[in-house]
């Protein structure tokens, strides 16, 4: 089990590698951390706050952007403390900046998208604690660090850099981001009502243990993304998605094929599914939360229907991944069915809400 700390993160004095930071929805360290281990065996884990893991590489940096949890990767650059939580905060930063070495971050980035002549930049400044400033105000702080240092423009559109500034209470963290989006701007090509995340549902892909040959269901899948982020281990899985209305899986079957992708689906009840008793491996499902999508009393007559197929096409000794938010009606279900083990509940924090993950085993 990883141990979330607070900032700063002490980076070890005998690291020699080049050092990254990934940013990550809050919740999802431990599944962050287990793909850092098997993609990048030979990088070395620093430290873990919440929604950030730090790490040593002396790989290509290429192979860092091709982690598939993570929302964005960093070089690193420095750490700040005891800043001031008053407007003497923003002269402190800006006096920081102008000190801060950015050369090892950047050649990270040189590597990966060649040299910048001239170069533009950006700063994005996040804040979390109580400040008399706010995040832009960190921003022109930080950017104007940077210019009196190394003279660079700004651009906020066109940019060759985005410099992060992650403030949190008195400390700080400084990076350059090495991809040139968001990583979870991926998969794909239309989206629902209430699409997840990619970085999400490849979590829960993987908490999902995948096998080669694995009979793999989404019973709810909408837009499809938890069928392409499992079709991405390329281990020949029979995917199966479904949808209460036939809407979502149109979408669901535009990026299927927009990835080269494919998924037998089905227009179904999720508390009458089309499956044999016995015959899912895993099944992975964004449940409705009650909010974008249905309500909490469509849900209290959902649930139950669906918690009751669960246990008879998973079969012995498979598992079900489940997100939701409606926390309370989903424990007292998994709890009513002896032939469910609650593994792991993972509690996230996803566009101001905070859902949980569950890991659920089919027991024999």
């Amino acid at each position: 089990m990883i141990e979330i700390g607070d900032p700063p993160i002490q980076i070890p004095a005998d690291v020699t590698e080049p050092i990254y930071f990934a940013s990550l929805i809050a919740g999802l360290e431990p599944v962050v951390a287990d793909e850092l281990a098997e993609k990048l065996p030979e990088a070395r884990l620093l430290g873990v706050l919440r929604g950030r893991l730090f790490f040593s590489y002396a790989g290509p940096p290429a192979d860092t952007v091709e982690l598939l949890t993570v929302e964005n990767v960093f070089g690193y650059a420095a750490q700040l403390t005891e800043i001031p939580a008053t407007e003497d905060g923003l002269d402190f930063i800006e006096q920081a900046l102008v000190g801060i070495d950015l050369s090892g971050a950047l050649a990270l980035h040189e590597e990966l998208h060649g040299a910048k002549t001239d170069p533009c930049f950006r700063i994005t400044g996040q804040r979390a604690g109580r400040h008399a400033y706010k995040s832009p105000a960190i921003a022109a702080a930080a950017g104007s660090g940077v210019v009196h240092r190394y003279g660079w423009r700004v651009d906020l559109e066109k940019y060759d850099y985005d410099v992060r500034v992650y403030v949190t209470d008195d400390s700080a963290l400084v990076g350059v981001r090495l991809s040139p989006e968001a990583l979870h701007r991926r998969a794909r090509v239309v989206h629902g009502a209430a699409s997840l995340n990619p970085t999400v549902a490849h979590a829960m892909c993987r908490l999902s243990r995948p096998a080669p040959g694995q009979v793999f269901v989404d019973p709810m899948c909408g837009a499809g993304t938890i069928l392409v982020e499992r079709a991405g281990w390329g281990d020949g899985p029979l995917l199966i998605g479904g949808d209460a209305y036939v809407a979502p899986l149109h979408l669901a079957q535009q990026n299927l094929t927009a990835s080269d992708a494919s998924a037998g689906l089905i227009n179904w009840d999720g508390r009458r599914l089309a499956l044999a008793t016995g015959s899912v491996d895993a099944l992975v499902c964004n449940m409705p939360w009650g909010r974008r999508i249905g309500s909490h009393v469509t849900n209290v007559h959902l649930y139950p229907g669906f918690i009751r197929e669960v246990v008879r096409v998973v079969r012995p000794g498979g598992v079900a991944v489940l997100l939701t938010q409606e926390k309370r009606l989903i424990t007292r279900l998994i709890d009513k069915h002896p032939a469910l083990a609650l593994q792991d509940t993972l509690t996230l924090s996803l566009s101001g809400l905070h859902p949980s993950i569950y890991v659920i085993q089919r027991v024999e």
